[in-house]
């Protein structure tokens, strides 16, 4: 029988300390740990990491200008404040997407859904990959209504690789919700590349 998997999801204060443990080795470009140990890394959320940084640079932009035309010098030194908190904000979010990849190592393939939490399988549990866009509502991991046995493990709605399992792995998740998930769904930044490195490695796991 597979060993449960639960996920942890850290919430307020706790998610503010990770953000700002990756924000501060991300700045310092400290290596990570996966790649220290030579496994592989597959990068994930960098289309909605541009998103997010143009809608910022738009929303910048706008209160910049706002500042110089339409607030009073009192406010200004709020409004300079509130907008050096957007900027660290999305800076945080680079940093957690970034630090939190999917790891593929020779036994286990771990995804990852940035600072939502991730989940974890062994190699020989992998019965095919597959390139496949998938969406849900919601965000880290979690389940699709009416898609028994599918777990969706992003930071956004959508999924561009899937993994079919052999038989079920059991995962709980961090609202408490327990399912026997067949199918794990992630996202890529290369899902092509994503989706032959762990080919490659469960094939090579099957040797």
């Amino acid at each position: 029988m597979n060993p449960t998997t639960t996920v942890r999801a850290p919430r307020g204060r706790e998610l503010i300390v990770t953000a700002s443990r990756d924000l501060t080795a991300w700045l310092a470009r400290r290596p990570l740990d996966a790649v220290r140990r030579g496994h592989t890394v597959i990068g994930h959320s960098g289309p909605l990491r541009t998103t997010v940084g143009l809608v910022l640079a738009t929303e910048l932009l706008a209160e910049g200008l706002m500042d110089v035309s339409m607030l009073p010098p009192s406010w200004r030194a709020f409004h300079l404040l509130w907008m050096a908190l957007l900027a660290d904000c999305f800076l945080a979010f680079v940093a957690t997407t970034k630090r939190r990849p999917h790891v593929l190592t020779a036994t286990t393939l771990r995804l990852s859904a940035g600072p939502l939490g991730e989940v974890e399988v062994p190699l020989s549990a992998i019965a095919s990959v597959r390139r496949e866009l998938t969406s849900a509502s919601g965000l880290g991991v979690r389940g699709i209504p009416d898609r028994p046995g599918s777990l969706l493990c992003t930071v956004s709605g959508t999924a561009d690789v899937t993994v079919e399992l052999r038989e079920p792995h059991t995962v709980r998740l961090a609202n408490g919700t327990t399912h026997h998930a067949t199918r794990l769904h992630f996202a890529a930044n290369t899902p092509a590349t994503a989706h032959q490195l762990i080919g490659t490695a469960v094939r090579s796991a099957g040797r």
